[in-house]
């Protein structure tokens, strides 16, 4: 599976409001299934296989450091890359928004929350299975 990055604000936003939401003591982990354009790779006219898109955000409100935010941006980076083999689906985009705990949490704290995280919303109905759910009810 191949890691492709969600650089679009638009894609961000779109993500926080309609997808899934966990979160753990340095960072909010966001999910939702790819849109269908990602499907297709229109240079070569094949259908892409396997991969997830992901996001990285740092706020200013963690850190004033441009340094310590970089910093933070790296380790979540290194963590979802050791993990997304084993926990992320498939044609899925996550968005990873780090907290303020993150700055001074050591590497395997950081790497533990993010698998918590990434088992516990891929564990989680979707959002289509709750809204079927809700309408049957």
């Amino acid at each position: 599976m191949k890691i492709l990055h969600i650089k679009k604000s638009a894609e961000f936003q779109k993500i926080g409001k309609k997808g899934q939401k966990f979160y753990s003591k340095t960072s909010l982990l966001l999910s939702l299934p790819s849109s269908q354009s990602y499907f297709q790779n229109l240079t070569e006219n094949k259908n892409a296989k396997d991969f997830c898109r992901v996001g990285y955000t740092v706020a200013k409100t963690v850190s004033k450091s441009a340094v310590a935010r970089n910093r933070a941006k790296r380790r979540l980076r290194e963590a979802f890359k050791a993990l997304f083999l084993q926990h992320a689906k498939n044609h899925h985009d996550y968005v990873v928004i780090a907290r303020k705990e993150i700055i001074d949490a050591d590497f395997e704290k950081i790497f533990a929350d993010l698998k918590f995280c990434l088992k516990r919303i891929n564990q989680a109905p979707s959002v289509k299975a709750k809204q079927t759910i809700q309408k049957k009810s």
